[in-house]
């Protein structure tokens, strides 16, 4: 069952409006006033990022004597929360698109994860993930969604004091996610397709882990879209992933898929394992493929049958093309 970055809390007695205009959180053991920190400021420090673009964030704490705590505030600075004293380990994250973004885990600082949603359509053109082709050495790779950027951060020495006085809890958020921009450059035929054409890329990472501030070990293929650009004859794309999975490296393809209106459709493969691994920052990941040469198209296509539209969600079979590429 996947769970949404809000968790719910059925231990929860109800939620506790506090100092900070938008921040809730679980109530804690009203017979435990000796144990609890009454006045932590929590504050959301952003100097380690060019801007402070988080809308809302999600905080963790994580103790060895009482359960996790967990707090949402409706703005980026944070505010004030009543929690347990003693030492925490907290994880904080930002919470945008709590739809597209799910957690599991989150009852561990180590194992809290971030993940999206596998997906059934490649949304440019329409067209149905059964049975598309996929790269060889991929087909067993889940495809998923990718992610919108998150900002989070981690402190594994925090230790608040029971007290009533005021004490300021203090996080620096900074980017988990990655860019990659992908471009087609001098493509041929380019008329010939829509102006939304799908892809995907494969082995990058299918989830973070913002308790430890690294993406995990399984390898999905993400799926994008790319907007043609008749006037230089490109397609462009910029999308944000987890970045390259842990462990052993692996090599990335990506996948080209362009419906044609005959019902066959058009499949080519880049191996593009040389500008992923060995991009100068792998944080900011720039891939420019030469040579693509598309199918040429009638300008008056022959009729299709009645009823039936340019463009399918299935398409009965696809022509395929492979690239070997060069940095």
């Amino acid at each position: 069952m996947k769970t949404l970055f809000h968790k719910s809390s059925s231990i929860a007695l109800g939620m506790l409006f506090l100092i900070a205009e938008g921040c809730t959180h679980k109530d804690l053991n009203e017979d435990a006033h000796t144990t609890l920190a009454d006045n932590v400021e929590v504050i959301f420090d952003w100097s380690k990022t060019p801007a402070k673009e988080a809308k809302t964030m999600v905080l963790y704490l994580y103790s060895d004597e009482h359960e996790m705590m967990d707090y949402r505030f409706n703005n980026p600075d944070g505010g004030t929360i009543r929690t347990y004293a003693g030492p925490h380990t907290a994880v904080c994250h930002s919470n945008d698109d709590p739809y597209g973004h799910h957690l599991r885990a989150q009852d561990s600082h180590d194992d809290i994860e971030i993940y999206t949603d596998e997906t059934g359509i490649l949304v440019g053109q329409g067209i149905s993930t059964r049975g598309i082709p996929r790269a060889k050495g991929t087909e067993d790779e889940p495809l998923r969604e990718t992610p919108s950027m998150i900002y989070g951060a981690q402190n594994r020495e925090v230790n608040l004091k029971v007290s009533a006085l005021p004490q300021k809890l203090a996080l620096f958020p900074e980017e988990l996610i990655c860019r990659y921009s992908v471009e087609f450059v001098d493509v041929e035929n380019l008329k010939s397709a829509d102006l939304r054409i799908d892809a995907t890329i494969s082995s990058l990472a299918g989830g973070y882990y913002p308790g430890r501030m690294k993406p995990n070990s399984e390898a999905v293929s993400h799926t994008f879209t790319l907007t043609a650009n008749l006037d230089n004859n490109s397609l462009n794309t910029v999308f944000y992933t987890f970045g390259l999975p842990e462990g052993e490296e692996k090599d990335h393809k990506i996948c080209l898929y362009i419906a044609l209106k005959d019902r066959t459709g058009a499949f080519y493969t880049f191996d593009v394992t040389d500008q992923v691994n060995k991009a100068p920052d792998p944080r900011n990941v720039s891939i420019k493929i030469y040579g693509l040469k598309l199918p040429e198209i009638p300008d008056d296509p022959p009729k299709l049958p009645d009823g039936e539209s340019g463009f399918s969600i299935e398409v009965d079979t696809w022509d395929t093309y492979h690239y070997d590429l060069k940095v």
